[in-house]
């Protein structure tokens, strides 16, 4: 199924509100680990997905240059 150009409504967590010495904890744990950390406002349970269906998230990352979080 083609769904270029359809607009789907996406439900996402949102972004942790945090004070500056928050931040300031992730930044420096981002700059030891050498990774980039999200923090969320409510934790939402992570997907368990087939390997059918990481298959087709992965193949969609690929062609659209994107990262795809499955939330249960």
């Amino acid at each position: 199924m083609d769904n270029e150009g359809l607009v789907i409504p996406m439900v996402c967590p949102g972004y942790a509100h945090m004070d500056s010495a928050a931040v300031a904890k992730i930044a420096k744990l981002e700059e030891e680990l050498g990774v980039i950390l999200l923090a969320h406002e409510k934790v939402a349970p992570v997907a368990t997905l087939s390997d059918d269906d990481l298959s087709v998230i992965k193949d969609l990352e690929k062609k659209m240059g994107l990262r795809l979080v499955a939330y249960a």
